[in-house]
């Protein structure tokens, strides 16, 4: 019985290793759902492996896309110009912010809506950006969505923007701090 379990136990250490080599289905499907991704290079295997006809050893895409946790982003993407159409991105545009309205020194929960955001896009409010501001973080959520908590200590209009990494700004958005209401 123990020699069963030992070669059923050594039996699935060799097919995950061997699995571990290969493509898996929705990494492929990721890259040509990409919307840089050249029309070209969709549904190849050489995309992530030094093989063309897929399976061993990746190649530089595919050990950058497996250790960033087979997210592409726009830094992928300039390193790998071969792979996308870098002439297609599209700047981020900030739809809306929610709220619009903050008071003055309380902290808000913040969700900025729009398009074309990225993991690896920089917040600014006031056009300080938030990557040197290490007490604000932001969480990038979707292409359509960044969350983050600020607290607004100055009353009047806020401002805003998102740079991307390959350096598009987007539109200005404004918002208001007002000082707390006083019975």
């Amino acid at each position: 019985m123990k020699s069963k379990t030992l070669i059923l136990i050594l039996s699935l250490a060799v097919f995950y290793c061997q699995l571990k080599a290969y493509s898996y289905p929705h990494d492929m499907e990721i890259f040509n759902n990409d919307k840089f991704a050249r029309s070209e290079m969709k549904n190849m295997c050489s995309v992530c492996h030094e093989n063309p006809s897929g399976g061993g050893t990746r190649n530089a895409f595919g050990m950058a896309f497996e250790a960033n946790n087979e997210v592409i982003t726009n830094d992928i993407r300039k390193k790998f110009p071969e792979l996308f159409d870098l002439l297609k991105a599209s700047a981020p545009k900030i739809n809306r912010v929610k709220p619009a309205i903050f008071v003055i020194g309380k902290e808000a929960k913040v969700m900025i809506l729009g398009t074309n955001f990225s993991s690896d896009d920089i917040l600014h409010i006031d056009s300080i950006s938030l990557e040197s501001t290490p007490h604000i973080e932001y969480t990038f959520v979707s292409p359509k969505r960044i969350d983050l908590t600020v607290t607004f200590d100055t009353p009047g209009k806020h401002t805003f923007h998102i740079v991307n990494a390959l350096g598009q700004v987007s539109n200005v958005f404004k918002v208001v701090a007002k000082p707390p209401k006083t019975l």
